[in-house]
């Protein structure tokens, strides 16, 4: 059931499928982020966002240097092993393959954990909600704060201005139980958005799943904006991909929507 060429290429190049070159480029090159340097915060970007949502990955870097943010990526990220090994393992409902996609998530971590530590980082900021629950297996086997990006801009973000109205859907993680009994904290994102003077915002159900096609019918029919916005990079990539099909709804992840509104926009 476990891919072994896939964790082959985990070990040798950190990400689960190439050698990472084109997400160095995306990131560095285009970005601008930083790389391997001493800094407060190191940011796990995840395998696949650097290609899938450059635009929010770029937002993001821009929001973390208004605010002043001292951050850098790893050298060398790995993959945390949810993607290729943990989700596949899971929809098979096979235990075994379970079992050892956790067993694999702790080496990939720990090697994360090494780097940061190195960096004298003092938090990582996991950046993919996919990667979150495979850390949180490892809170213990560290000195590092591990948080979400949403965390991070509830602790710098102080306070912008927005005049727009908005739906916001926290998703639903629902396969998070498979992976971690640890607690999954989803009000530092609300904090931010409260932060935000004219913002009105629709809470949507998220005990619904949007890869659930009759879940998706009702987030989609709750809906009373023509802007989504969302904190979790599967459930963006999934709603952005299906509400363009009616051309009538964007989607925006979180930090976006925040840069939006320290720009005054």
């Amino acid at each position: 059931m476990i891919d072994q060429k896939k964790v082959d290429n985990i070990r040798a190049y950190g990400t689960c499928q190439g050698s990472g070159e084109e997400r160095h480029r995306i990131l560095v090159e285009d970005i601008g982020f930083r790389v391997g340097e001493k800094a407060e915060y190191v940011i796990t970007t995840g395998c696949f966002q650097p290609a899938g949502m450059p635009h929010v990955l770029r937002a993001f870097k821009e929001l973390l240097d208004h605010l002043q943010v001292d951050h850098t990526l790893l050298s060398k990220e790995y993959c945390c092993g949810w993607m290729p090994l943990g989700q596949p393992a899971v929809m098979a409902k096979d235990e075994e393959a379970i079992a050892r996609a956790k067993e694999l998530s702790g080496e990939f971590i720990l090697e994360n954990f090494k780097q940061a530590e190195a960096l004298g980082a003092k938090a990582i900021v996991l950046f993919c909600a996919a990667c979150e629950p495979n850390y949180a297996n490892y809170l213990g086997a560290t000195n590092l704060e591990i948080i979400s990006q949403s965390e991070l801009l509830d602790r710098f973000f102080k306070g912008g201005k927005l005049d727009s109205e908005v739906d916001y859907y926290a998703g639903c993680y629902r396969f998070r139980r498979r992976i971690t009994t640890e607690p999954l904290d989803l009000e530092p994102a609300v904090r931010v958005l409260n932060k935000i003077e004219g913002l009105r915002v629709n809470h949507l159900d998220s005990k619904l799943c949007c890869y659930i096609p009759p879940h998706l019918e009702q987030l989609m029919g709750s809906l009373t904006t023509k802007t989504l916005v969302n904190i979790c990079s599967g459930c963006y990539a999934n709603l952005r991909g299906k509400l363009q099909e009616s051309g009538d709804c964007q989607v925006k992840m979180l930090p976006e929507v925040v840069l939006e509104a320290v720009q005054g926009k």
